[in-house]
């Protein structure tokens, strides 16, 4: 799913730029019923809080 260019994982709703990203997000959510903090600090909410990972 594509919105202005970003990818939205459909089990935690992080977006990210790269359509792969968001395909491992969605992997990894369902494995675990969690986010991956590696991947996590890829998706766009978290670059827009200006922390560092």
């Amino acid at each position: 799913m594509a919105d202005k260019g970003l990818y939205q994982c459909p089990e935690c709703g992080l977006h990210y730029e790269d359509e792969q990203i968001a395909k491992q997000c969605e992997a990894y959510c369902k494995k675990y019923q969690g986010c991956s903090m590696e991947i996590t600090k890829l998706s766009v909410e978290r670059s827009k809080t200006g922390e560092n990972p």
